[in-house]
C-alpha cells in the first residue's frame, strides 16, 4: 500500500491538496475451519466433501444466508480506495472521485484485483437546499455493477451480468443522474457494453437505460420503484443459421418499507465507497442495543421479461416473463433480535442473466415449471457482559425445478422411464441437480421440500475481531450423484438426505 500512496501523492503534487489514499476499507479477513457434512466421507457427495478443512465457500451456506450480499461471508477481501473530494470553482458545485479496487483472495491461492465501481461525481447544491439535497451526476468509467435495480441483493438485477458474461471482460461502464430532496429522490441512468455479434463476428455496443424514484410518504413509510430496458445482443443459435434475432430485456421493481426506530437500510454491495478524512464512513460498527422496540418491514416485487429463442418454432423468438417477491422483517426488543424472511423466485428469474435455460432459449411448451419458495425465522440474544450473541435460525425451501414435456410415445401417457424425461432441480443460476427418471414405480421424481436449522454464536473479542461458530442440519431429499448402472452408463441416484455441518471463523472486519 505504501507504493500506492507514493504514486498517488506524487501524481497530484501540482494540486492544492493531495488525494486521501491511506486506507484499505471494508476489509474482511476470515480464518475458517469447516465441514459442510460430517456424515459423509470423501467422494460420497456432489460436490465431494473432503471432510473438515481450513477454508469454506458457498457449499457451507444455507438457502436463507446472505440475502443482502453477493459474498458467502467466508472470503478474505479488501477494497483499496483512492478518494478525492473538493469544492469546484463554481458556487454550489462539489467534485469527488474514487478509484476502488476489490482485492479478493482465490480459494486456490493468490488474489484477484477487480474494479469495484470506481466513479467520478459532480454534485450541485442550489442555494437554500439542505445538506443532503442536491443534483448529482455520477460516471462509472469501468464498471457500473453497483448501480442496480431492485433492493434486496438476492433479487437485484441490471448489474454487469445483465449483458451476459460475454460482456464482463470489456467492462460495463455507465452513468447516473440523480435529484435528491428531503423526502424524495429520482434518478435516470444508463450502461453500455461491448458484446460479440455472432452474425457478423464483430463486437457491437449494447445499451441499457434505468430510472427510478423513492418517496418518504411518512417518516415511517417509504415507497420506491424503478425500471429498466436492456439490449442483450442476438441469439447465437439463430445467428449460426444466418437469422438475426435480438434479445431485449425490460422490467420493473418496487418496494414498500415500514420502519420504526431504524432507518431504511441498503446492502453494502450497493453503496459507493468513500475514504474521506472529514466524513468517517464505518462499515462494520458494533451492533447497538438502545433498548425498547424498533423494527422494519419491507415487501419487494419485480416483474421482468426478455425475448428468447422459441424452441417450438423455427427461427422465431418469444417473450419469457420472470417474477420475484421478497418479504423481510427485522425487529429489535431490548437485547433480542428477530428476523423473518420469505422469497418467491420463478425459474426464469433465477436464469435471467444467463439468459434462459438452455442459454438464449425459452422452455418448450408443456414443460412443468415450479418456482423457488422459501421462508426462514431467526432470533438471537446479546449477552452484554460476555459480548456473546447466540442465535437460532429455522427455514424450509421448495427449490425451483423443471421437467421437460413427455413426448407422445407408446400411448398418451407413457412412463417417464420410456421417454427420458426427468425433473431437474435448479438451486441457483446454472446450479443443477438431476433427479432419477422414476420414483415409486413409473411415477416421475419431483423436487421435495428442504428443511434446515442452524445454531449460531458470535463472540466479539474487540470492535474489529470476532469468533463465529455455526452448526447446521439439513434434510434434503433432492441430493443426487451419478453412478454407473449395469450397462456402465452413469445415471443420477439419490444420496443420503441428512447433512450435518459446522463453520468456525476467526474474523476481522474493519
Amino acid at each position: 500500500m505504501k507504493t500506492l500512496q507514493t504514486l498517488a501523492l506524487a501524481g497530484l503534487t501540482t494540486l492544492s491538496a493531495p488525494a486521501w489514499a491511506g486506507d484499505f476499507v471494508d476489509t474482511r479477513l476470515s480464518f475458517v475451519f469447516a465441514d459442510d457434512n460430517v456424515l459423509a466421507g470423501a467422494g460420497e457427495t456432489t460436490p465431494n466433501s473432503p471432510n473438515a478443512r481450513f477454508g469454506a465457500g458457498n457449499q457451507n451456506t444455507q438457502f436463507y444466508d446472505n440475502f443482502n450480499t453477493k459474498f458467502s461471508g467466508f472470503e478474505s477481501l479488501s477494497n483499496v480506495v483512492l478518494y478525492k473530494r473538493m469544492p469546484a470553482f463554481f458556487e454550489g458545485l462539489t467534485t469527488e472521485a474514487a478509484l476502488t479496487l476489490l482485492v479478493l483472495e482465490r480459494p486456490s491461492g493468490g488474489v484477484d484485483i477487480l474494479d469495484n465501481s470506481s466513479y467520478v461525481r459532480l454534485n450541485y447544491q442550489p442555494p437554500g437546499w439542505g445538506e443532503k439535497e442536491g443534483i448529482s451526476l455520477t460516471g462509472f468509467p469501468v464498471s457500473a455493477d453497483r448501480f442496480r435495480l431492485g433492493y434486496a441483493y438476492r433479487i437485484s438485477w441490471g448489474g454487469s451480468p445483465i449483458f451476459t458474461n460475454r460482456a464482463t471482460a470489456a467492462g460495463v461502464p455507465g452513468a447516473k443522474l440523480q435529484l435528491t430532496r428531503d423526502r424524495w429522490y429520482a434518478y435516470l441512468g444508463g450502461k453500455t457494453a461491448l458484446v460479440l455479434n455472432d452474425l457478423i463476428l464483430e463486437q457491437e455496443t449494447l445499451y441499457g437505460v434505468m430510472a427510478g424514484a423513492g418517496w418518504d410518504i411518512l417518516e415511517t413509510l417509504r415507497v420506491e420503484a424503478g425500471g429498466g430496458y436492456f439490449q442483450k445482443g442476438i441469439v447465437p443459435g439463430l445467428a449460426n443459421q444466418s437469422i438475426e434475432a435480438g434479445v431485449n430485456a425490460a422490467g420493473v421493481s418496487g418496494q414498500v418499507v415500514y420502519h420504526v426506530g431504524v432507518p431504511v437500510g441498503t446492502s453494502v454491495d450497493f453503496r459507493l465507497y468513500k475514504n474521506d478524512p472529514e466524513i468517517y464512513q464505518r462499515f462494520f460498527a458494533p451492533e447497538q442495543y438502545p433498548g425498547g422496540l424498533s423494527y422494519s418491514l419491507s415487501l419487494e416485487g419485480s416483474y421482468l421479461t426478455q425475448t428468447l429463442q422459441d424452441p417450438d418454432k423455427f427461427g422465431a423468438t418469444k417473450p419469457q416473463g420472470a417474477v420475484a417477491l421478497a418479504f423481510q422483517g427485522r425487529a429489535k426488543l431490548n437485547r433480542f433480535r428477530f428476523n423473518a424472511l420469505a422469497l418467491v423466485r420463478s425459474l426464469s428469474f433465477i436464469q435471467f442473466d444467463v439468459p434462459g435455460f438452455p442459454p438464449f432459449q425459452d422452455f418448450p411448451t408443456g414443460t412443468v415449471l415450479k418456482p423457488e419458495v422459501f421462508g426462514a425465522l431467526g432470533v438471537d440474544y446479546n449477552i452484554a457482559s460476555l459480548h456473546l450473541t447466540p442465535g437460532f435460525i429455522f427455514g424450509a425451501q421448495q427449490p425451483a425445478s423443471f421437467r421437460s414435456p413427455v413426448p407422445l410415445v407408446g400411448g398418451s401417457n407413457p412412463p417417464p422411464s420410456l421417454t427420458g424425461t426427468r425433473t431437474v432441480v435448479v438451486r441457483d443460476a446454472n446450479q443443477l441437480s438431476i433427479l432419477p427418471s422414476t420414483c415409486g414405480g413409473s411415477n416421475a421424481c419431483e423436487a421435495e421440500l428442504i428443511w434446515s436449522a442452524k445454531a449460531t454464536f458470535r463472540w466479539d473479542l474487540s470492535e474489529t475481531v470476532a469468533a463465529v461458530g455455526e452448526v447446521y442440519y439439513t434434510y434434503d431429499t433432492n441430493r443426487t450423484t451419478f453412478e454407473d448402472d449395469v450397462t456402465g452408463i452413469a445415471q443420477p441416484n439419490f444420496e443420503k438426505p441428512h447433512a450435518l455441518g459446522f463453520n468456525t471463523l476467526l474474523q476481522a472486519r474493519f
